[in-house]
């Protein structure tokens, strides 16, 4: 065993700099002590930052089915490089890079950030026709694979109560923000100046339903909407289509930094997603950070009547959640907290000492720093007796 233990995270589809994997998992191991590598799928530049070794794979084709089936063979030799002690993977298309790094002796762990057989069931690019046989299929590779892992995490209850009809090491680590000290509480005063403003942030499904948020706002002349995130170009098409888009402002990817530049000049955080198979139909996921970030930011939330949401808004009177297919539910909402500014502020104040006392990355970290040092201990284990 390495005096210092060697920890390999490896993506395709997610970004290098991704909230989840690097701002909080990675540097979580790296501030524990370990030796922390990053293999990222995109043909961008070797960095360290925070501490972590970002490593390109090279492979530069945006194509899902090219990514599918050309880029598992480049990331596993980069793998193999590395040599790391335990290897976690972020995304379904490398369970098969996982199983081959089992086959070489090597630790690994599998992030499942999706509900991925049932997500297949919401993927527009597959035709209709064959989502449920493929979720079919996707589920019994899942219960072939994912016993053969020493870990699988994931996001929300419901998705680790089906991986654990697959496999038994299931951890539940959720996708709460990380605490930072620079930043600094808002009057009501301040925050009435920031006008009507809706901030959407994360990417831009079709589920997350901004036409009937858009319907929403129609009639109400003082609101503007910033969408920040990636958005589908036909979709986005469709959108601006409408005689509102006007009052709409589109944002791609920005850094982490710049969003929460936007979190300070918005007055409203919006979280409206479609009751949909990934997350949980009416359950709803604990996966969905933008919630969290918009409590720990002091701002009000309007979002879906999922039991868990609904659960924590009102436990802690932070925001109101509607029928996600209920314009006028969605507008009256709105029509609430801009017209209520003072009950708007303290429901955004409410979300905030929540996430301070619960909702935040560091009851998280401690979850995930216990599996690897689990994993690690079974490691010595082994090698001791063999």
């Amino acid at each position: 065993m390495q005096n210092v233990i060697k920890i390999c995270h490896i993506i395709s589809a997610f970004y290098r700099h991704d909230t989840r994997i690097f701002w909080k998992q990675c540097r979580s191991l790296v501030k524990e002590g370990y030796d922390v590598t990053l293999i990222v799928n995109d043909n961008g530049v070797f960095e360290i930052k925070e501490g972590i070794k970002i490593v390109p794979s090279g492979f530069n084709n945006s194509s899902r089915l090219k990514r599918v089936l050309f880029s598992r063979r480049i990331n596993f030799k980069k793998a193999l490089e590395i040599n790391a002690d335990i290897y976690q993977i972020h995304d379904p298309e490398f369970i098969p890079l996982g199983l081959r790094l089992k086959k070489k002796g090597k630790s690994v762990i599998f992030d499942s950030h999706e509900d991925f057989p049932r997500q297949i069931l919401e993927k527009e690019w597959i035709p209709k026709i064959f989502r449920k046989i493929l979720s079919k299929i996707a589920e019994a590779y899942y219960n072939y694979a994912l016993k053969k892992f020493e870990a699988i995490i994931t996001v929300t209850p419901h998705i680790a109560l089906a991986l654990k009809k697959t496999a038994g090491n299931v951890h539940v680590v959720t996708n709460y923000p990380i605490i930072e000290n620079d930043f600094i509480p808002f009057s009501l005063d301040e925050y009435s100046e920031r006008g009507d403003k809706l901030c959407y942030a994360g990417t831009v499904y079709r589920s997350s339903l901004q036409e009937n948020v858009f319907q929403a706002i129609l009639d109400e002349d003082t609101v503007d909407y910033i969408i920040v995130g990636i958005i589908d170009e036909k979709y986005k098409t469709e959108l601006s289509k409408e005689n509102y888009f006007s009052r709409v402002q589109f944002i791609d990817h920005i850094p982490r930094e710049l969003l929460n530049e936007i979190y300070l000049k918005v007055s409203i955080g919006v979280a409206i997603f479609d009751y949909s198979p990934n997350l949980g139909y009416r359950t709803g996921s604990l996966g969905v950070n933008k919630i969290f970030e918009y409590m720990y930011f002091g701002l009000p939330i309007i979002c879906t009547d999922f039991l868990l949401w609904k659960e924590i808004i009102k436990s802690h009177n932070c925001g109101i959640c509607v029928n996600p297919n209920s314009i006028d539910e969605i507008r009256n909402a709105i029509k609430y907290l801009i017209g209520n500014k003072k009950d708007a502020y303290l429901m955004g104040q409410n979300g905030r000492s929540a996430v301070l006392e619960e909702f935040n990355w560091k009851s998280q970290e401690i979850i995930y720093l216990k599996i690897m040092k689990d994993i690690l201990l079974k490691m010595r284990f082994i090698n001791e007796i063999s």
